[in-house]
């Protein structure tokens, strides 16, 4: 990726890897502070996703996503579509009685990966990481709101980039989002992300 130093790529692996020796906890934070910084630098991106569900289902679809705060799911068929606008996160479904569902950005696991500064060793929300076959993992949980969920992230190491993301609601429902695909795009509309535009074309 053009955007990335070979340096951020360098520093990522390394940090990746248990160096002999290194206290736990000073490990984690090495990883904590090189996956910041590469999230940082995710303003504007756009791909394809494929979504594999608590029951084992599958679906598919676009997405596009502009830091801070906002991200769009198209799900293939037109039938459902999830749009966080910043602040509220809508779930649009064709088939439900309610068809648009809201809520607050800040009580969901997404609010971590669309934060404006991405700090993962701030506030005790990294509870653990990994590293295995060239990929690092970080565990994330708001510890003040254990009920909001978890989410955990995966990030390739060479050349970096973010592959997939899980999330655990309360009661342990697992939903994993695997990015097929991954381009930087600067000219992403912020019309993209506005519910209230996408509610009445809904209905």
């Amino acid at each position: 990726m053009s955007m990335i130093s070979r340096r951020t790529a360098l520093c990522l692996t390394c940090a990746a890897a248990l160096a002999a020796g290194a206290p736990a906890l000073a490990q984690d934070q090495r990883v904590l502070s090189e996956v910041s910084k590469y999230l940082n630098q995710l303003y504007a991106i756009k791909g394809r996703f494929t979504q594999i569900n608590a029951d084992g289902s599958r679906s598919a679809g676009d997405y596009y996503l502009m830091r801070p705060g906002r991200i769009r799911f198209e799900y293939d068929g037109g039938q459902s579509m999830v749009i966080s606008s910043g602040t509220n996160v809508a779930i649009f479904d064709a088939k439900a009685t309610t068809r648009v569902q809201r809520y607050p950005l800040s009580q969901t696991p997404l609010r971590f990966l669309l934060a404006d500064d991405i700090d993962l060793t701030r506030g005790n929300v990294a509870v653990g990481t990994g590293s295995q076959g060239g990929y690092t993992t970080v565990e994330l949980r708001d510890p003040k709101n254990p009920g909001d969920g978890s989410m955990i992230l995966t990030l390739r190491n060479q050349p970096p980039a973010l592959t997939e993301w899980t999330v655990t609601d309360a009661s342990g429902s697992r939903t994993r989002v695997i990015l097929e695909t991954l381009e930087y795009d600067r000219s992403l509309s912020p019309h993209l992300f506005n519910i209230e535009a996408a509610a009445r074309r809904w209905n």
